[in-house]
């Protein structure tokens, strides 16, 4: 008996002898500073070299996933630009997932239908207002002026049509364009053209769909001194290209400027290259936006449209394979050529945001949350820069401002 109190008590004093050198140990290893490891959380392909915070000893997410919420119409009369948006920023999004996420973490997307109803746009809105971090918002001008508003009294960034100055300056810094201002565009697309090649005259030919661009950009030529000898509008229905290329090619203009699909376009410029013979070399062509679709990309690899130069929204120098694959899910999915370049704009913004949120270290915490929401947006109302996959796209003051990227078909493809 004796013998096992004695050994109880021996045993009791091993126990406080191990916990003393133990807690001895632990004050000496917390008194060391931390050291970051650079192998440590290896950096998002493509994005910051920190994603979650750790590496720099920046507060980490508050969050499992980026919540990034859109407000569109699926139904109802403005139905057609809403799909058009919501696919594009749901392409982004994948997009930044392949990337990596945000910070490490995936992003998900949350669709709200306004139903074409600008009561419904102020409905999500305020319903989305109290938690998001940011706020997608409709194209179309009068719809994202009816829910203004709302999330700027609640001081949450929103994203979405290209407001006119007088607003944005009313309710910044919270409401940010993506959608390319076409006027803007055009005259930097025309400053491009005309550094490039030496002309004096310009027939245009065009479909209806791109007649807003169109005129923006015979504006933009007019203000250079260039004449616009005549335009000829093609319609919607089959149209013979000889004819269309004859009626052209007897303007005696120096420079075509063309803006149609891609594959309209293919047959006017093989048409003007027949009638101009061995003159063919000497032609200038410039094609609108549209026309930098996965036709003329092929086509250039068949020396089709040698020396001819080509406006793109999205950078096709940068991963051709993207841009056709982007092009091909677009017109597999929605098909609407008019409503391309809108969802363009809103697939950059899922960039733009991943940009924004890395830069800033944002956390999603309830308890910053004003704060992040005010950071985020002056960060996106007044960013310089959206990088993508396809292409970098500056922004000035809420609302994109992007040089027009002018490339010429080679033998080795857009140059």
């Amino acid at each position: 008996m004796f013998k096992k109190k004695f050994f109880s008590f021996g045993v009791l004093i091993a126990l406080i002898i191990a916990c003393v050198v133990l807690f001895a140990i632990l004050f000496v290893l917390s008194s060391v500073p931390a050291v970051n490891n650079p192998a440590a959380g290896t950096g998002i392909s493509g994005g910051a070299e920190n994603n979650t915070g750790e590496e720099e000893n920046l507060p980490a997410p508050a969050v499992f996933e980026w919540e990034m919420p859109i407000v569109v119409s699926i139904t109802g009369s403005d139905s057609d630009k809403g799909l058009a948006a919501a696919w594009g920023f749901d392409y982004g999004i994948k997009a930044v997932n392949e990337l990596g996420g945000i910070r490490g973490l995936p992003v998900s997307l949350s669709v709200r239908d306004a139903a074409s109803n600008n009561s419904g746009v102020t409905t999500e809105f305020e319903m989305l207002a109290h938690d998001s971090l940011v706020i997608m918002g409709p194209p179309t001008e009068a719809a994202f002026k009816a829910g203004e508003h709302v999330f700027y009294n609640a001081g949450v960034p929103t994203v979405g049509a290209a407001v006119d100055a007088k607003n944005r300056d009313a309710f910044q810094p919270f409401a940010i364009s993506c959608i390319t201002d076409p006027g803007v565009t055009a005259e930097s697309a025309v400053a491009t053209w005309v550094r490039m090649e030496r002309f004096t005259s310009v027939c245009v030919i065009y479909s209806p769909i791109s007649d807003e661009r169109v005129e923006n950009v015979m504006m933009a030529l007019a203000s250079t001194g260039k004449e616009i000898v005549e335009s000829i509008e093609i319609g919607n229905d089959a149209f013979d290209a000889a004819t269309v290329a004859d009626r052209a090619y007897s303007t005696n203009a120096d420079a075509f400027y063309i803006d149609m699909s891609g594959e309209d376009i293919l047959r006017i410029v093989a048409q003007l290259k027949y009638i101009a013979g061995e003159n063919a070399v000497n032609l200038k062509i410039l094609c609108g936006p549209m026309a930098a679709d996965k036709e003329l990309i092929e086509s250039a690899k068949e020396g089709d449209m040698y020396g001819v130069r080509v406006w793109t929204t999205i950078d096709p120098a940068k991963d051709i394979e993207k841009r056709k694959a982007f092009d091909e899910a677009f017109d597999k999915n929605l098909g609407d050529l008019a409503y391309r370049d809108l969802a363009v704009d809103y697939y950059q913004s899922a960039h733009m945001l991943k940009q924004a949120i890395e830069a800033l270290a944002l956390t999603s915490d309830p308890s910053t949350f004003k704060d992040e929401r005010l950071l985020l947006a002056n960060w996106l109302y007044n960013s310089e820069l959206i990088k993508t996959e396809h292409g970098d796209f500056l922004v000035v003051e809420g609302g994109k401002s992007i040089e027009a990227k002018l490339f010429r078909v080679t033998e080795k493809g857009l140059q």
